[in-house]
């Protein structure tokens, strides 16, 4: 029996409802669709450029951003390769990044915009374990050697042979660490639950029955996705039914999109 993982899920539905939409952006004030299959082609490609970078199965990377269609690529990109990711909070602070960075031993972390970056630039001195910064994309480069642009990161997925992803891919087993999430922290330092990608799976097959999400579905994802719940809804959950996801473009313009999307 192949193993039934939410990456493996993801290039299922490649393969077999590749024209179907995966998630929309709002781009000059249209919502632009990207389908099932460009999305595999996007979270393998990442996923080589991880392995490129030496992640290893078992590290975990960061993700620190709003909701947007790089913060689910990288998530998905990570857990394809066998490591994990871990979201941080967007409102954290500097001293908040740099405890979830290096409690996760992160080696790479994917920030929004150069606002984020200045909160691990502030830091970096504390990241020993540090190797890369990825900026998300359409931000301007940044004048240092640590920092990614998204285009550099795509580059790098084409120095590693599809074949390297796939052995990672079939050695990928349920009951390894999928994703870390961090507790808030409010009673303390933030505490790091591990979930499995079997728990992964289980859950989004749940969700997904109680709610009858399916491949007709439209959701609007607003909520951190360093939450679990917007994980399961926006990436595990999403992928498990075949639905599209619209990423909302602000807190502030959330009214209007859940008008023009209706979910």
């Amino acid at each position: 029996m192949s193993t039934d993982t939410v990456p493996h899920r993801l290039l299922a539905h490649g393969r077999e409802h590749g024209h179907r939409f995966a998630y929309s952006e709002r781009i000059d004030g249209k919502w632009v669709p990207t389908t099932y299959g460009q999305y595999v082609d996007q979270v393998q490609t990442v996923a080589r450029a991880f392995i490129s970078m030496g992640l290893e199965p078992g590290q975990r990377i960061c993700v620190l951003g709003y909701n947007r269609p790089e913060w689910v690529i990288a998530d998905g990109a990570a857990m394809c390769v066998g490591a994990a990711p871990a979201g941080i909070y967007t409102t954290c602070s500097p001293e908040d990044v740099q405890y979830i960075a290096h409690h996760a031993e992160a080696p790479i972390v994917v920030v929004e915009d150069h606002a984020q970056w200045e909160k691990i630039r502030a830091v970096r001195e504390q990241l020993p374990q540090l190797k890369r910064v990825v900026l998300m994309k359409g931000q301007d480069p940044v004048d240092d050697e640590l920092v990614w642009t998204w285009n550099q990161l795509v580059g790098a997925g084409t120095k590693t042979y599809q074949a390297q992803l796939d052995t990672r891919l079939d050695t990928l087993g349920g009951d390894e660490v999928a994703t870390l999430i961090y507790t808030s922290g409010t009673t303390g330092p933030p505490k790091a639950v591990m979930l499995t990608h079997d728990n992964l799976s289980f859950v989004a097959d749940a969700g997904s029955a109680m709610i009858g999400m399916g491949p007709d579905d439209k959701c609007v994802s607003y909520l951190p996705l360093s939450h679990i719940a917007e994980q399961m809804i926006s990436i595990h959950g999403a992928i498990t039914a075949g639905a599209q996801i619209f990423f909302a473009e602000s807190m502030e313009r959330l009214p209007d999109n859940l008008k023009e999307v209706q979910p």
